[in-house]
C-alpha cells in the first residue's frame, strides 16, 4: 500500500508539473501576442507621427513612405486584436493618403468599439466624399453647402482643411468676370469667413495662404504680404504649397514697391529682413529656385 501510495504521488507531481509548465507556456505566449499586437500599434503610431514631420519638410516621398507603413502597422494590430485606438489610427493614416471611404469605415469600427469623437469624424468624412461626389457630377450649389457646413463646424482638421480648400478654388473660380459689386461680395465674404477660422486655427500657416490670396484679389497687396509670411512661419503641407505662397511673395513685392516713397522704405527693410531669413539670393530668388 505504501510502495503505491508513492507511486500515485510521483504521478501527481509529475502531472501537477507538466500541467504548471504548459500553463507557464501558455502565458508566455499570450504576453508575447499581446506584446507583439502593442509593439504593431507603437510602430504604426510612430510612423504616423514620422509622416507629419516629413510633410511638414516638404519631403513628400518619405511623408508617404511613413504614412503606408503605420497603415500596415494598424492593418496587422487589427487582424491579431481589433481595437478602438487601431481603428482610429489607421482612420487618421488614410486621411492623410485622402482614402476618405477607407477613413470614413475606420472611424465608425472605431466609434463603435468605444471611441466617441470617431463616430463624429466618421460622419465629416462621409459629407466630405458627398460633397466631392457632388461637385464632380455639376451639382456645385450642394457641394458648396457641404463644404461651408465642415469649414464652420468640422472637427478633423485633415477634413475641414480640404474642405475650404475645394470651397475658396471654386468660389474664386471666374471672379474676375464677375462686374465689380458681385466680385466685391465674394471677396468680402471669403475674407470674413477665413478670419473667424483663425480665430480657432491662427497656427495653420494653410489658411493664411488661402487668406493672403483673397486678400490679393481685393487689392489689398499689404495684408496678403503680411499674411503670406505667416504662412511660410508657420508652415505649409506641401512643396508645392511653400512655392505658390513665394510666388505670391513675389508678387506682392512688385504691386508694393510702386506705393509712396516713405512707405517703401518701411515695406523694403521688412521684405530683405525676412529673405534673409529664408536664404534667398535675392528679392525673387526663393532658395529652392537654386536647387
Amino acid at each position: 500500500m505504501s510502495k503505491a501510495r508513492n507511486l500515485d504521488n510521483k504521478e501527481n507531481y509529475r502531472q501537477g508539473k507538466l500541467l504548471s509548465s504548459n500553463l507557464v507556456f501558455l502565458l508566455l505566449v499570450l504576453v508575447l501576442s499581446l506584446w507583439s499586437c502593442s509593439l504593431s500599434l507603437e510602430k504604426a503610431q510612430v510612423h504616423y507621427l514620422a509622416g507629419q514631420k516629413y510633410e511638414a519638410r516638404f519631403k513628400t516621398a518619405e511623408a508617404l513612405s511613413c504614412y503606408q507603413a503605420a497603415l500596415q502597422e494598424a492593418e496587422k494590430e487589427i487582424k491579431r486584436r481589433p481595437s478602438a485606438t487601431a481603428y482610429l489610427i489607421k482612420g487618421l493614416v488614410e486621411t492623410r493618403l485622402q482614402a476618405w471611404e477607407k477613413a470614413e469605415e475606420s472611424f465608425r469600427l472605431a466609434s463603435l468599439l468605444g471611441e466617441e469623437k470617431a463616430g463624429d469624424w466618421s460622419k465629416e468624412v462621409s459629407l466630405y466624399g458627398l460633397a466631392l461626389s457632388l461637385e464632380k457630377q455639376g451639382l456645385t450649389a450642394g457641394a458648396m453647402k457641404l463644404y461651408r457646413s465642415l469649414m464652420e463646424k468640422g472637427k478633423l482638421e485633415p477634413v475641414v482643411q480640404a474642405a475650404t480648400g475645394r470651397y475658396l478654388d471654386s468660389r474664386l473660380a471666374g471672379l474676375n468676370e464677375k462686374n465689380e459689386g458681385e466680385r466685391r461680395k465674394v471677396v468680402l465674404d471669403l475674407v470674413n469667413t477665413l478670419e473667424k477660422m483663425l480665430k480657432d486655427y491662427a497656427s495653420c500657416g494653410y489658411y493664411h495662404y488661402l487668406l493672403s490670396q483673397v486678400y490679393s484679389f481685393d487689392g489689398k497687396y499689404r495684408e496678403s504680404f503680411e499674411e503670406a509670411v505667416l504662412a511660410r512661419e508657420l508652415g505649409l503641407a506641401s512643396e508645392k504649397l511653400l512655392r505658390d505662397n513665394d510666388e505670391q511673395i513675389i508678387f506682392c513685392y512688385h504691386k508694393l514697391k510702386q506705393v509712396s516713397p516713405e512707405e517703401v522704405t518701411g515695406f523694403l527693410q521688412a521684405y530683405n529682413y525676412w529673405i534673409k531669413k529664408w536664404n534667398w539670393r535675392d528679392e525673387t530668388t526663393p532658395d529652392w529656385k537654386r536647387r
